[in-house]
Protein backbone atom coordinates (compact mmCIF):
# COMPACT_ATOMS: atom_id res chain seq x y z
CA UNK A 1 0.00 0.00 0.00
CA UNK A 2 2.72 2.20 0.66
CA UNK A 3 4.35 1.84 -2.50
CA UNK A 4 1.37 2.05 -4.40
CA UNK A 5 0.73 5.27 -2.88
CA UNK A 6 4.57 6.58 -3.05
CA UNK A 7 4.07 5.58 -6.91
CA UNK A 8 0.25 7.12 -7.42
CA UNK A 9 1.82 10.02 -6.07
CA UNK A 10 4.93 10.21 -8.61
CA UNK A 11 2.44 9.23 -11.49
CA UNK A 12 0.38 12.24 -10.63
CA UNK A 13 3.29 14.42 -10.14
CA UNK A 14 4.11 13.55 -14.05
CA UNK A 15 7.38 12.45 -12.56
CA UNK A 16 8.67 16.03 -11.12
CA UNK A 17 7.75 14.89 -7.95
CA UNK A 18 10.44 17.33 -6.55
CA UNK A 19 8.38 20.03 -7.70
CA UNK A 20 5.36 18.73 -5.23
CA UNK A 21 7.68 17.29 -2.66
CA UNK A 22 6.30 19.70 0.44
CA UNK A 23 2.94 19.48 -0.02
CA UNK A 24 2.98 15.37 -0.36
CA UNK A 25 5.11 15.99 2.69
CA UNK A 26 3.14 17.95 5.08
CA UNK A 27 -0.05 16.56 3.65
CA UNK A 28 -2.48 13.99 4.62
CA UNK A 29 -1.64 11.46 1.97
CA UNK A 30 2.13 11.03 3.87
CA UNK A 31 0.86 10.49 7.31
CA UNK A 32 -1.56 7.46 5.39
CA UNK A 33 1.32 6.15 3.62
CA UNK A 34 4.19 6.10 7.09
CA UNK A 35 0.68 4.86 9.13
CA UNK A 36 0.41 1.69 6.91
CA UNK A 37 4.06 1.47 6.38
CA UNK A 38 4.81 1.38 10.25
CA UNK A 39 2.03 -0.79 10.96
CA UNK A 40 2.97 -3.56 8.62
CA UNK A 41 6.50 -3.67 9.59
CA UNK A 42 5.77 -3.76 13.22
CA UNK A 43 2.93 -6.35 12.77
CA UNK A 44 5.31 -8.13 10.30
CA UNK A 45 8.23 -8.01 12.70
CA UNK A 46 5.40 -9.05 15.95
CA UNK A 47 3.90 -11.93 13.44
CA UNK A 48 7.11 -13.67 12.14
CA UNK A 49 8.91 -13.51 16.22
CA UNK A 50 5.38 -15.19 17.10
CA UNK A 51 5.52 -17.57 14.63
CA UNK A 52 9.46 -18.63 15.45
CA UNK A 53 8.11 -18.74 19.40
CA UNK A 54 5.34 -21.05 18.51
CA UNK A 55 7.57 -23.28 15.95
CA UNK A 56 10.02 -23.56 18.89
CA UNK A 57 7.51 -24.41 21.19
CA UNK A 58 5.36 -26.74 19.03
CA UNK A 59 8.73 -28.88 18.49
CA UNK A 60 10.26 -28.33 21.74
CA UNK A 61 7.30 -29.93 23.55
CA UNK A 62 5.67 -31.97 20.56
CA UNK A 63 5.15 -34.78 22.83
CA UNK A 64 3.52 -32.70 25.58
CA UNK A 65 -0.52 -32.33 24.07
CA UNK A 66 -1.17 -30.38 27.49
CA UNK A 67 1.39 -27.72 26.64
CA UNK A 68 -0.88 -27.04 22.93
CA UNK A 69 -1.07 -23.41 21.96
CA UNK A 70 -4.55 -23.30 21.74
CA UNK A 71 -6.24 -21.38 19.16
CA UNK A 72 -8.06 -18.49 21.61
CA UNK A 73 -4.74 -18.14 22.88
CA UNK A 74 -3.34 -18.08 19.49
CA UNK A 75 -5.91 -15.10 18.81
CA UNK A 76 -5.64 -13.27 22.03
CA UNK A 77 -1.69 -13.15 21.23
CA UNK A 78 -2.27 -12.23 17.17
CA UNK A 79 -5.19 -9.23 18.15
CA UNK A 80 -2.68 -7.68 21.19
CA UNK A 81 0.01 -7.52 18.55
CA UNK A 82 -2.19 -5.85 15.68
CA UNK A 83 -3.11 -3.49 18.50
CA UNK A 84 0.68 -2.72 19.38
CA UNK A 85 1.39 -2.55 15.97
CA UNK A 86 -1.68 -0.05 15.40
CA UNK A 87 -0.83 2.13 18.32
CA UNK A 88 3.09 2.22 17.17
CA UNK A 89 1.94 3.74 14.15
CA UNK A 90 -0.81 5.90 15.57
CA UNK A 91 1.31 7.62 17.38
CA UNK A 92 3.87 9.88 14.87
CA UNK A 93 0.01 11.68 13.93
CA UNK A 94 -0.79 12.26 17.72
CA UNK A 95 2.31 13.97 18.03
CA UNK A 96 5.29 11.77 18.86
CA UNK A 97 7.43 11.88 15.97
CA UNK A 98 6.08 12.73 13.03
CA UNK A 99 5.59 11.45 9.17
CA UNK A 100 6.19 14.82 7.81
CA UNK A 101 10.07 15.31 8.63
CA UNK A 102 11.34 13.59 5.36
CA UNK A 103 9.59 12.92 1.85
CA UNK A 104 9.53 9.22 2.17
CA UNK A 105 6.72 9.85 5.04
CA UNK A 106 8.73 7.69 7.94
CA UNK A 107 8.78 8.84 11.25
CA UNK A 108 12.04 10.49 11.62
CA UNK A 109 11.48 13.28 13.55
CA UNK A 110 14.35 13.74 16.07
CA UNK A 111 13.76 16.94 17.51
CA UNK A 112 12.10 16.31 20.93
CA UNK A 113 12.91 14.23 23.79
CA UNK A 114 9.97 11.81 23.25
CA UNK A 115 10.58 11.61 19.20
CA UNK A 116 13.94 10.41 19.97
CA UNK A 117 12.68 7.61 22.24
CA UNK A 118 10.21 6.48 20.28
CA UNK A 119 12.76 6.17 17.11
CA UNK A 120 14.84 4.15 19.59
CA UNK A 121 12.06 2.14 21.44
CA UNK A 122 11.17 1.27 18.04
CA UNK A 123 14.63 -0.09 16.92
CA UNK A 124 15.35 -1.50 19.92
CA UNK A 125 12.23 -3.44 19.72
CA UNK A 126 12.78 -4.69 16.40
CA UNK A 127 16.48 -5.93 17.18
CA UNK A 128 15.28 -7.57 20.39
CA UNK A 129 12.61 -9.59 18.17
CA UNK A 130 15.38 -10.27 15.58
CA UNK A 131 17.62 -11.86 18.47
CA UNK A 132 14.98 -13.85 19.92
CA UNK A 133 14.26 -15.07 16.65
CA UNK A 134 17.37 -15.81 15.92
CA UNK A 135 17.85 -17.97 19.71
CA UNK A 136 14.68 -20.02 18.68
CA UNK A 137 16.25 -21.31 15.52
CA UNK A 138 19.58 -21.84 16.79
CA UNK A 139 17.63 -24.10 19.64
CA UNK A 140 15.07 -25.43 17.17
CA UNK A 141 18.27 -26.22 14.77
CA UNK A 142 20.21 -28.40 17.82
CA UNK A 143 16.83 -30.12 18.80
CA UNK A 144 15.93 -31.54 15.12
CA UNK A 145 19.58 -32.33 14.79
CA UNK A 146 19.47 -33.93 18.30
CA UNK A 147 19.42 -38.13 17.39
CA UNK A 148 16.73 -38.21 20.22
CA UNK A 149 14.43 -36.20 18.82
CA UNK A 150 11.53 -37.83 16.91
CA UNK A 151 10.72 -35.28 13.66
CA UNK A 152 8.22 -34.99 11.50
CA UNK A 153 9.52 -33.98 7.98
CA UNK A 154 7.07 -30.90 7.80
CA UNK A 155 8.40 -29.85 11.17
CA UNK A 156 11.83 -29.86 9.35
CA UNK A 157 11.07 -28.37 6.68
CA UNK A 158 9.15 -25.27 8.18
CA UNK A 159 12.34 -24.50 10.24
CA UNK A 160 14.50 -24.34 6.88
CA UNK A 161 12.06 -22.46 5.06
CA UNK A 162 11.91 -19.89 8.41
CA UNK A 163 15.09 -20.05 8.55
CA UNK A 164 15.66 -18.47 5.28
CA UNK A 165 12.76 -15.86 6.20
CA UNK A 166 14.75 -14.60 9.63
CA UNK A 167 17.86 -14.27 7.33
CA UNK A 168 16.66 -11.84 4.38
CA UNK A 169 14.76 -10.14 7.04
CA UNK A 170 18.10 -9.30 8.60
CA UNK A 171 19.59 -8.57 5.32
CA UNK A 172 16.98 -5.82 5.02
CA UNK A 173 16.72 -4.78 8.07
CA UNK A 174 20.03 -4.72 9.53
CA UNK A 175 21.19 -1.49 7.43
CA UNK A 176 18.28 0.22 8.30
CA UNK A 177 18.86 0.11 12.53
CA UNK A 178 22.37 0.31 11.63
CA UNK A 179 22.22 4.33 10.01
Amino acid sequence: IYLLLIASVDIQTQSQYYNYGISWQTGPGCSIAGFFTVFASEFSVYTLTVITLERWHTITYAMQLERKVRLRHALAIMVGGLSFSFIIALLPILGVSSYMKVSICLPMDIESLVSQSYIVFTLLLNVIAFIAVCVCYVRIYLTVRNPNFISRNSDTKIAKRMAILIFTDFLCMAPISFF
